[in-house]
């Protein structure tokens, strides 16, 4: 965030003293401002939204009517505050800046990152607390920052690409785990996490964790979840897809026999669910047919997919 200079200040103020800090439309701050000129009131609500003063989205109904909503004062001198805690002010420096203060877990794509080292993610995405986000919004807010908050997406592409997301829980919490000072959401859960969404992105990020981390998982804690989330079958068979790729026993036997026999497997399935929506298949048939049979799962995840994942990663 950057601080105001006075006239924005007072624009600021004129807002707060008339709204406060609930929403209003592009019509209102006109009125609020006295101004006729809209090229003139757009420059104000341009500035304080991209020095983390104002959030703004866009009507769902009408997307040409947009919204906006300034960000307390309080907030605002507490994210400035938790700034200046460093002289770095590049985006981690200042998350980590905000930890003796603020709780949060990095968590989808980059937390997977930290731990695979494998492909490099286009987001970075940040649960916080609910009362918490708009301090958060305020700190992170920058000049090379895109910032989406939960449903209201950024409205430009930037060097970074924040999503905060206000969903924090106590469990969240203990899902995660410390590195430089972050925490970030553990490889257990993010590799459940990705065999439940099933996405491209994901299941890259699933298989990366499997194979890099698989010295230090925690297969208790693995399983655990994955019968948790209705995930088993397709650990169990990403499992042997990955041995059957490196062609050799990288996940022991026993271990995918003990998921097994924690599995139902009385009922057909298929893997990913949706066809359609799984562009990363060579073609809408059937792969690793023998791996199927043993679980009772049509398997569509093309041998090309995992085997280019397998192939960058096993040495």
């Amino acid at each position: 965030m950057r601080w105001i200079p006075n006239w924005l200040a007072e624009k600021y103020s004129l807002l707060y003293l008339s709204r406060g800090v609930e929403a209003f439309d592009f019509e209102e701050a006109k009125k609020i401002f006295k101004l006729e000129d809209k090229r003139v009131v757009s420059i104000i609500l341009t500035q304080l939204r991209n020095r983390g003063f104002l959030i703004s989205w866009r009507d769902s109904v009408d997307p040409r009517r947009k919204f906006f909503k300034l960000i307390s004062p309080e907030s605002i001198v507490f994210a400035f505050g938790v700034q200046n805690l460093t002289r770095d002010k590049t985006l981690f420096a200042k998350i980590q800046a905000s930890s003796k203060h603020l709780d949060c877990v990095i968590g989808g794509a980059y937390a997977s990152f930290k731990h695979h080292r494998y492909s490099t993610p286009g987001k970075i995405d940040i649960h916080v607390n609910k009362e918490d986000l708009e301090k958060w919004v305020a700190l992170l807010t920058d000049k090379g920052t895109a910032i989406s908050i939960d449903a209201i997406p950024s409205e430009k592409t930037g060097k970074e690409n924040v999503h905060i997301h206000s969903d924090l829980t106590n469990d969240t919490l203990k899902q995660s785990t410390i590195i430089n000072g972050i925490r970030y959401l553990t490889p257990e859960i993010l590799v459940v996490e990705g065999l439940k969404s099933e996405d491209r992105l994901s299941l890259i990020d699933a298989l990366a964790i499997l194979i890099t981390k698989r010295d230090e998982l925690d297969y208790d804690k693995l399983l655990r979840l994955a019968e948790r989330e209705g995930v088993t079958r397709k650990l169990g068979c990403v499992l042997e897809m990955i041995n059957y790729e490196a062609g050799r026993e990288m996940f022991p036997t026993r271990q995918i026999a003990e998921i097994q026999g924690r599995t139902d497997t009385s009922y057909l399935t298929s893997f990913p669910k949706k066809i359609e929506t799984a562009p990363f298949t060579e073609e809408e048939k059937e792969h690793y047919m023998d791996i199927g049979k043993r679980w009772n799962v049509k398997i569509y995840l093309s041998k090309a997919f995992v085997s280019k994942i397998v192939t960058d990663l096993v040495r």
